[in-house]
């Protein structure tokens, strides 16, 4: 085989060689997760902030949140994890966030903090939980 032949074969196969493709980091709970459990549970009184009631125990500050959550026992689901790293389908605040709750399993979330009500439609968007929530606890749900 000529030179010529041999540039022009290693210069093929270079093209058409895929360059390898990222890996998608996982999302950030610090910058995707903490902001919005924060703004949209933590911030009214009766909630999940500064000022809870008797029947909360769970605060979702930004500074509190991932160790109140990740591998925490729900308290309204028996065996259940408030957050299962690796496993959204048995994470509770996913279930709570999308109102597929049992009998004596509360509200779905976000209520409205005047009467108590949950918000419907919720102001966390089903692609919120699909593409941030979901894939941060499926990656293990690490504290970045």
């Amino acid at each position: 085989m000529s030179r010529n032949a041999v540039a022009v074969t290693l210069l093929l196969f270079a093209c058409t060689k895929r360059a390898p493709t990222a890996t998608p980091a996982a999302p950030s709970f610090a910058h995707d997760i903490a902001p919005v459990l924060d703004r949209m549970c933590a911030r009214a009184e009766g909630c999940h902030g500064a000022k809870p009631t008797d029947s909360v125990d769970l605060d979702l500050r930004a500074a509190a949140a991932y160790r109140q959550l990740v591998e925490v026992p729900a308290q309204a689901r028996k065996g259940a994890a408030r957050v299962k790293r690796g496993d959204p389908a048995a994470s509770f605040l996913v279930e709570k966030l999308t109102g597929h709750l049992g009998p004596r399993e509360g509200k779905p979330m976000p209520i409205d903090a005047n009467t108590g009500v949950p918000l419907d439609p919720s102001p966390i968007p089903s692609d919120y939980i699909e593409h941030i929530l979901t894939p941060w606890i499926a990656a293990g749900a690490p504290d970045s």
